[in-house]
């Protein structure tokens, strides 16, 4: 390929980066600001986890997983950052999971976990 076709390539891919970019930035996102990933938390109440969100078009709700237990359905996406209580965790290690969902509760994909240790 001469040096034509090479910037022409490269013109190409930048402008499909961009677009790219943009539409991963419009479809959604979720970042969990604590516990940090690697965090030692206390046991026994009091630990929450705190997150930034911007739904999908898809998106209604999220879904908090720890250790892919029956998740805690949290409606609270505006306004952020939102905080939930977490629950009573055992001491050992933990992950934890948030996931965006639609209406009927279907996972689209959108989601950030942390994995923390309980002393």
């Amino acid at each position: 390929m001469n040096a034509v076709g090479r910037s022409i390539l490269g013109n190409a891919l930048f402008v499909a980066a961009v677009l790219f970019t943009g539409t991963a930035l419009a479809a959604g996102s979720i970042t969990i600001i604590a516990p940090k990933d690697g965090a030692v938390l206390p046991s026994g109440s009091g630990n929450k986890l705190v997150y930034n969100v911007m739904l999908s078009p898809e998106g209604n709700h999220l879904h908090v997983y720890i250790d892919d237990d029956n998740p805690i359905i949290d409606h609270q996406v505006s306004g952020c950052p939102c905080t939930l209580d977490l629950p009573d965790l055992a001491p050992g290690k933990h992950v934890i999971a948030v996931k965006e969902a639609t209406v009927s509760h279907v996972l689209t994909g959108v989601q950030a976990q942390v994995t923390v240790r309980v002393r």
